[in-house]
Formats: structure tokens, sequence, C-alpha cells
């Protein structure tokens, strides 16, 4: 593969296990080009515990200037483009989110991960929805100024849990400012909706697609199912038709993996998943390549 037809990358946050110095390491072993790192605190590491991937997290990247500068330096050096920033930003921070801006200007402009206000708390839909409409507002300017763009993540339990319900905000912004990310795995807990009609909707909002997969497990009589995470390949959702869908339409972002199975370890994930999503890509990849070859000729 060659060109934008290569652009796989993941996220750290999958990948707790591992410093970010390993993992670049083991990156560049096997080719993946980009990331988008966890940037949290990391005063409360434990080693004594295992490692995991919300709570007790080495592949994170403490969110000041010192620590930014470091991996974006060790990410050119390897070669290794720094696509975003995944910091967790509670709605309604401006200043968290402004400095996260910030750093993602020092780090090459790197996109900013954003959720939109989860569900519950006694609040109605419109109250959360115009509440984050005000959040965004705020960070525009800055983030015009900067040349950064924010990224929102459909993600289950929020109010945008659906490529539908994250346009209905997205569509009131200018896409280089922000845009959505289409994450296949949240979308199987919760919100899912066919992939063209999806692609149709987010349109040039589309930032980079994050590749994961869940499972199913029956509870108690009448209690239903639950969810948890499944390897790629033997989840529910049909990754291979979906990244096919997605690169029929022209797709020249970051196709970015976020596997949270426990089934394998990190480093072994790491080379497994690339491997995998090759394997899934090549025909349709080799297929466009072949097919641009002979229009120019």
């Amino acid at each position: 593969m060659t060109g934008m037809f290569n652009k796989i990358g993941i996220n750290s946050t999958a990948f707790p296990s591992l410093s970010p110095e390993q993992l670049v390491e083991a990156m560049v072993k096997l080719g993946y080009r980009g990331i988008e790192w966890r940037v949290a605190e990391t005063n409360e590491l434990n080693p004594n515990i295992s490692w995991n991937a919300v709570s007790n997290n080495r592949c994170t990247v403490q969110p000041n200037l010192k620590s930014i500068e470091q991996i974006t330096d060790l990410c050119k050096q390897a070669n290794i483009e720094i696509f975003g920033l995944s910091p967790y930003i509670p709605v309604g921070d401006k200043n968290y989110a402004l400095k996260m801006l910030d750093l993602a200007h020092v780090a090459n402009h790197a996109r900013v991960r954003i959720w939109a206000p989860f569900n519950g708390n006694g609040s109605t839909y419109q109250e959360r929805y115009y509440q984050f409409r005000k959040f965004i507002d705020e960070l525009l300017m800055r983030a015009e100024e900067l040349n950064v763009q924010l990224a929102l993540e459909i993600h289950q339990r929020t109010i945008c849990s659906s490529p539908s319900l994250a346009v209905r905000v997205a569509e009131h912004y200018p896409h280089n400012l922000l845009g959505v990310i289409y994450d296949m795995g949240n979308l199987a807990i919760e919100g899912r909706e066919d992939v063209q009609l999806s692609l149709d909707l987010i349109g040039k909002h589309l930032t980079h697609v994050q590749i994961k997969n869940v499972g199913y497990r029956p509870l108690a009589e009448n209690e239903g199912w639950a969810w948890y995470w499944e390897t790629i390949e033997n989840g529910v959702l049909p990754i291979p038709k979906m990244l096919s869908t997605v690169i029929k339409n022209n797709f020249n972002d970051w196709l970015s993996i976020e596997d949270f199975s426990s089934q394998r370890s990190d480093l072994e994930k790491l080379k497994h998943n690339i491997e995998l999503i090759r394997s899934y890509l090549d025909g349709d990849f080799y297929a466009i390549e072949k097919e641009l070859v002979a229009h120019a000729k």
C-alpha cells in the first residue's frame, strides 16, 4: 500500500501496559504511521496493580508543555504523525479546553477530541444540547487562531451517541473547526446507523475512523444482554464490510485502531491488528490504486 491509503494509526489509550516510548518503538517496527495520544495526569499510576485503559494507563502523556514537546519530538524522529490528542475535557471546563488547544498547536496542529455531555444528571436533552453548543462556541475563536480542529467522538451514553445526533451539533460549525470521529465499536453499543447513510450525513465533518469491536453475552433471565470489548475479528460488527464502505467514499484520513479487547497482550495486539486491517483493506486499496493509475494513463 502506498500514499494516502496507508494511513493506519492507533489510539494510545488501548495499550495501557506500554510506556509511550515502548509504543513508538513498536509502531515503527510494525509499520504504523500515526497516533492519537491519551493526555492525562500520570501522578497516580501504580505499577503494583494491573494496567488499565481507564484508570491506570502508562501510555499517557501529561497535559503540560514539556511532555507534549517531548512526545512531539519523539514522534517526529520516528516519522509518526500525531493526528490527535485525547484529553477527556469536561464539558464546560473552558480553561482546560483552551490549554489543550494550545498544546495541540505545539503537537503540529493535532486535532483535539471532545465528548458531548453524558446522559443523566436530571437535565433534559435540550438543556445538555445547548450547554454543549455554548461550550463549543467559547472555543472556536482559539481553535481558528491556532488552526486546530476539535473532533467530536460519537460515543455511547452521550447526547451524540449516533452519527445523526453528532451531526445535529456539527452542522452548525465549519468542518475545519469541528469534525466528527466515526467510532465503529461505540456504535455497536448504542447508536448504530447504516454506514453509507452515516457517511452521507457526516460529510466533510468526518475526521478519523476508529476501529474496534464488541461482543454480547446474556445476563440473567429477562435482563437482556451485556456488551464487552471483543477482538476486531470476532465481534458483532462486520468490520471488513464497514471499512470497504468507508474507503469507497474516497476516505483519506486516519484509520485509528482502538482495540480494548484483552485476549492478547498489548504488543501482540499491535502486531495482530495491523496485519488484520491490512488484510481487510488490501483488496480495496489495490483496486482503487489500479483504477487511479489506469485513469492517469
